[in-house]
């Protein structure tokens, strides 16, 4: 019993020591704090970035899907019941417009489709190629150099997308809008029509604007502050990690510490 008891006390043995870290040459742009760090944190660091921007981009795109559709279908549902049951003298000016409007609606599902933030699709292709490494195991530096070089595409885009450009298109399509309802104001004899077609211009007007801006301000764009973080090389403090391994000098096992 004496022996076995002090098998057991010997097995409670305490290592600790630094896990060994590989390191890689940083992007362009990045600091040396950054090609010091372990490649394998800088990889894990990128995957949980990525994977966590396409999965807000799917449901930003889908959300942004719906609500296009449903701004279309409403303007020219109100389009034909204003022709069915509409007062005479505004009926035809508000199915035009309602129809001018319906139109342009159709662009923010169409946009929201086709221009997808691409991290969507880049974040499939980092899994896997992480699978077919192994986590990156084989070709440590080549893993990363590629994960670095989609990750920083995305950032340029999701900057892209909530830049300058971005905000002169939305306010070109919503002035065409306005100038479309405006034109048909001016050209009215009726005034009633007239002014029919001038509280259409402006609160269309108006609610593109809001949703517009919406659309923009809730595009993607955790892939810009990132990847910044990034090249500075602030990437989150190692966790302490616990294992148990058994002893080869005498029989037994130790508790053994990597951080």
């Amino acid at each position: 019993m004496r022996t076995s008891c002090a098998w057991c006390i010997a097995a409670v043995a305490l290592l600790a020591g630094p896990a060994r870290a590989d390191t890689c040459p940083a992007p362009p742009g990045g600091s040396e704090k950054l090609a010091s760090a372990d490649a394998r944190d800088r990889i894990e660091f990128l995957r949980a970035r990525m994977d966590a921007q396409a999965r807000y981009a799917r449901t930003w795109k889908w959300t942004w899907v719906g609500i296009g559709s449903f701004t279309t279908v409403a303007s020219a549902a109100q389009a034909v019941g204003w022709a069915a049951v509409g007062d005479e003298r505004k009926r035809d000016a508000n199915v035009v417009d309602d129809l001018v409007v319906s139109g342009f609606s159709v662009v923010t599902p169409i946009f929201a489709l086709l221009f997808s933030p691409r991290v969507e699709r880049d974040a499939p292709v980092m899994d896997e190629l992480l699978r077919q490494t192994g986590g990156g195991a084989a070709g440590t530096c080549l893993v990363l150099a590629r994960i670095e070089e989609l990750f920083a595409k995305d950032a340029q885009e999701e900057a892209f997308d909530t830049g300058w450009f971005t905000q002169l298109a939305a306010v070109v399509g919503l002035s065409a809008m306005f100038g479309i309802l405006m034109a048909e104001a001016a050209l009215a004899s009726d005034p009633v029509v007239r002014d029919v077609h001038e509280k259409n211009a402006g609160l269309n007007t108006a609610a593109g604007i809001f949703l517009t801006e919406m659309q923009i301000l809730t595009t993607p764009t955790g892939a810009v502050s990132a990847y910044r973080r990034y090249l500075k090389g602030d990437l989150p403090r190692k966790s302490i990690a616990f294992s148990v391994v058994p002893l080869v000098a005498t029989p037994g096992l130790a508790l053994k510490v990597t951080f």
